[in-house]
């Protein structure tokens, strides 16, 4: 058997935000051996600059010389072409940017995520990798990594497999559950919280249970771990082949629209065993980590599990069906109302953007582009409505992925977007595939407007006096108001107003924090307002006309659900009916 690739990780200097990494290459290997440290890691579409945080590294040989290590790219490094028996690599990395993607050590914890870790060796992907990992006095490692034959070491198969865990080391809280006869354990790194465990796993359980009666079939895996920090702010995931890593508000366990979206995104990420690691999209099959892996169907891999990352806590009894009503109307309202890059952008091309687009926003961002997580989420979501309108007994959407699933789960090649509307078709018929086709090819807005109707829901606008609409998103902070991004053909464009500008006044009136709403209640649509704002170092007076109110709405029962669309609205949520009105 061929030399495995192994690790060595030193955390002794934590405090200081550094991991020492020992490389150890193969002897077959080390002659001319490139040692590559990925750029980007899967799951989360964008270059990262990994390489910036190293600080320093060598090569040795058997004997311990010295041997000379030139770059040979930004991210990668050669060992010289006459280097005989195992070689040894000692890098050094700063570690102090905590995300679900990056690498972040202190006195309390190490969150360490392998594609931003572990340099790989060319020529040495498909050989098991071992990471030897030894817990600090009085803490443990968490891993998504099976333990290896000796203590403190942990074994992926190949490359790909150690890329796609993670490392958790401190003195941590955590629970072990079952699902379905399958160890998970959920691991808590934040600072203080008190989440109640006990209730998170009930909660996790019931989640995991939709997701297996989604795709009607057991687990595919023999253990799943969550990886979850809290911090002041942010938050966010990344899915593994075995777990995943989670970030939220270290306040969420006491706010109940910040835990939703922390059920929301337990959700998202635990979908993604089935929907990305092992019903996998063609591109991104064996990825290239040197360099951008493009692929057009992320509206899929991401899209439709943020759709069902919404409808599986309701269907586990975890959320209510207004909650979940509620964010469905929050996300038609975000992608449809106030992006107007919805007509510049179509979802495929964003999905084949997201390296450059998605992740890397401005102030701009919402009048160029689209988000193909909502976007593609919304697009599912009527798909989902006009497949149960065409059979209210059917399984609607969820037919589709389990025949996706049971054709190209586990398939060496992947799975293409023709794979995907040839399912559409086989379930809902040509007519529906096409449908699919324009919304996702064309910049198109999806409709749901109609499609509600097929369970006994309907757009109905909110009650209650609304400002006129200044055509701008705004953000409060101690020191005032700042517009964030100003949507394109609105009022504030045409008056001149960009994204970044303070809002000191309008009409002379200042606005502080929390006071842009009740300040325009005072005017109406047409009413010709100056703005002051400050631009860097300039104060302006800005001209604006203010234009037609936009109500909020809100998805109500229909007056008279039939059965069938009451049937059907059960079928889709697990819910009765007449739960809407409560």
């Amino acid at each position: 058997m061929a030399t495995p690739i192994r690790y060595a990780v030193d955390l002794d200097d934590r405090t200081q935000h550094l991991v020492r990494i020992r490389l150890h290459v193969p002897a077959d290997l080390a002659p001319g051996g490139r040692i590559v440290l990925p750029v980007w890691t899967p799951g989360s579409y964008v270059v990262r600059n990994y390489v910036h945080h190293v600080q320093w590294i060598t090569a040795t040989d058997a004997d311990g010389h010295d041997l000379a290590l030139e770059l040979d790219t930004l991210t990668s490094w050669r060992l010289p072409a006459d280097a005989r028996g195992e070689v040894t690599v000692d890098y050094e990395l700063y570690a102090n940017e905590l995300t679900v993607r990056t690498n972040h050590v202190d006195d309390h914890h190490a969150l360490l995520i392998p594609a931003a870790t572990f340099c790989y060796v060319e020529g040495g992907e498909d050989r098991p990798h071992e990471v030897h990992l030894p817990a600090p006095a009085g803490e443990r490692v968490f891993s998504l990594l099976p333990p290896g034959a000796s203590d403190d070491t942990y074994v992926a198969e190949h490359r790909d497999h150690l890329v796609d865990s993670a490392f958790e080391v401190g003195d941590h809280p955590f629970v072990d559950h079952e699902v379905a006869g399958v160890p998970h354990r959920f691991v808590w790194s934040g600072h203080g919280g008190r989440p109640d465990l006990d209730a998170l796993a009930g909660e996790i359980e019931a989640i995991a249970g939709a997701a297996i009666e989604l795709f009607d079939g057991e687990l595919p895996i023999e253990t799943y771990t969550f990886l979850c920090t809290g911090w002041d702010q942010g938050g966010g995931g990344l899915e593994h082949r075995d777990g995943s890593v989670l970030q939220i508000p270290v306040r969420a366990f006491q706010d109940p629209d910040l835990l939703a979206r922390f059920q929301s995104l337990i959700a998202h990420e635990y979908l993604h065993l089935w929907n990305v690691k092992r019903l996998v999209p063609a591109a991104l099959v064996r990825p290239d980590y040197e360099h951008p892996t493009r692929s057009q169907s992320l509206w899929v891999a991401e899209g439709w599990t943020a759709y069902y990352d919404e409808l599986l806590p309701l269907r586990a009894g975890v959320w209510t069906v207004r909650r979940f009503l509620d964010t469905l109307r929050d996300t038609h309202q975000r992608v449809v109302g106030d992006t107007p890059g919805v007509g510049l952008q179509p979802l495929r091309r964003a999905s084949m953007e997201a390296w450059t687009k998605h992740y890397v926003r401005d102030e701009n961002s919402p009048n160029v582009m689209t988000d193909y997580y909502g976007h593609g989420a919304l697009v599912a979501g009527e798909l989902d409505l006009r497949l149960r309108a065409a059979d209210p007994e059917g399984d609607g959407l969820d037919e589709v992925f389990r025949l996706l699933w049971s054709r190209h789960a586990y398939h060496e090649a992947g799975y293409t977007e023709a794979d995907v509307l040839d399912a559409v078709a086989t379930i809902g018929g040509d007519d529906l595939a096409a449908l699919v086709e324009t919304r996702v090819a064309t910049p198109v807005a999806p409709q749901l407007e109609d499609a509600v109707a097929a369970v006994g829901l309907t757009f109905t606008e909110q009650e209650g006096p609304v400002p006129p609409w200044l055509g701008a998103t705004t953000q409060d902070a101690d020191t005032g108001v700042t517009i964030t991004s100003v949507l394109r053909d609105g009022p504030a464009w045409t008056a001149g107003v960009t994204g970044g500008d303070r809002l000191v006044a309008v009409d002379g009136r200042t606005v502080a924090r929390g006071e842009l709403t009740a300040v325009l209640l005072t005017h109406e649509a047409g009413d010709l307002v100056e703005l002051a704002v400050t631009r860097g170092p300039r104060l302006l007076r800005l001209p604006v006309t203010l234009g037609a109110p936009r109500p909020g709405r809100r998805l109500e029962a229909v007056s008279q659900p039939t059965p069938a669309q009451q049937g059907a609205f059960r079928r889709w949520t697990s819910r009765p009916h007449d739960e809407v009105r409560s």
